[in-house]
């Protein structure tokens, strides 16, 4: 009705930005004129007779004023919204996210953060065959693409085409991106390094590939401190180019918080051996606490807590380490 009313026999503006596998033309539809023009999508989302796309939210592909429109339509309880969702549905995630599964870091951004691959996943083998293909298909120059904060598309790195997000526009006509299925970053230029992607190469079809991790319980400082590099270094030693175990404790706007343990010695996690080599510490109890909110088993959290507080002391005892010269002040957090 409302689409009947704003839209049925009015002059609208399009603006054509892709097109589905089935032929169905996607962009913007504009609606009014001068100083009374609105995008109508945003007009849907913020009256709660439309929503967002999940998969483009957990994407990162979902632009910020439709999410934040959603999010504004949801506390007012308009329309759709004003329907009680179910618990169960918000409440689902938790079974999957408390898991055991085997990985491979595939990039290190800091000593605790991370992207890294399933090992197994079907996925990997899939896109990177796909991916060859584009570039065969396609050679290495660039093409005209829609350049977008958020968008997918193919950007090229070492002469081949991978799948990438634009994070932000910068200088001289080039963009920061996000490799996806790797997790690394990189700046290049528009007009010589992106193209658009293929649908069938789309996250909708094929997922990112490329999951992002953060230590559990572990701080480091910025890789632009000292102590911050070596734990960046440290990890890259114990972890790169090993299969390991990761434990998932929980996930929180498309990270996982979990622990890393190399098969070969489980006697300590390398979060574990991170702050025992004094490059990391442990959160205030205030903040174990609210983490251990997020966790299904509460105490379990709190019980690697204490145990990596003793890894902390023993450090601290040995002055090793950030530890080095004396105990860490309320005035050096601001490091971490």
């Amino acid at each position: 009705r409302h689409a009947r009313l704003s839209v049925h026999q009015r002059s609208v503006e399009i603006s054509c930005s892709g097109m589905t596998q089935g032929g169905v033309v996607t962009g913007d539809l504009m609606i009014g004129s001068g100083a009374n023009k609105r995008d109508f999508s945003l007009e849907l989302v913020m009256a709660g007779l439309g929503y967002v796309d999940q998969r483009r939210i957990d994407y990162g592909e979902a632009p910020k004023t439709l999410v934040d429109a959603q999010t504004s339509a949801k506390a007012k309880k308009l329309n759709i919204w004003s329907i009680e969702q179910k618990k169960e549905e918000v409440q689902a995630p938790k079974s999957k996210e408390e898991e055991e599964v085997k990985v491979q870091l595939s990039e290190i951004r800091s000593g605790n953060h991370f992207f890294y691959h399933v090992v197994g996943d079907e996925a990997i083998k899939e896109i990177d065959d796909s991916m060859k293909k584009f570039t065969e298909e396609n050679g290495t120059s660039g093409a005209p693409c829609d350049v977008k904060v958020g968008k997918v598309v193919a950007a090229l790195f070492d002469g081949s085409w991978y799948r990438a997000k634009i994070v932000e526009k910068k200088e001289n006509s080039t963009v920061s991106v996000l490799f996806i299925d790797h997790g690394n970053l990189d700046v290049v230029k528009v007009s010589t390094h992106l193209r658009p992607l293929s649908d069938e190469l789309g996250t909708d079809k094929i997922p990112p590939v490329a999951k992002e991790a953060e230590l559990i319980l572990t701080i480091v400082r910025s890789t632009e401190d000292d102590y911050g590099l070596d734990a960046a270094r440290m990890l890259n030693d114990v972890a790169w180019g090993k299969e390991l175990n990761a434990r998932v404790y929980y996930s929180s706007e498309g990270k996982s918080y979990l622990t890393l343990t190399d098969p070969s010695d489980d006697s300590k996690s390398i979060n574990e051996t991170i702050v025992a080599a004094g490059l990391g510490r442990v959160p205030k109890q205030s903040e174990v606490n609210a983490i251990s909110k997020k966790v299904s088993s509460g105490s379990e959290a709190k019980k690697l807590a204490t145990k990596f507080a003793k890894a902390q002391e023993a450090a601290r005892t040995s002055r090793s380490g950030m530890w080095r010269y004396g105990d860490i002040g309320d005035d050096d957090d601001e490091d971490f």
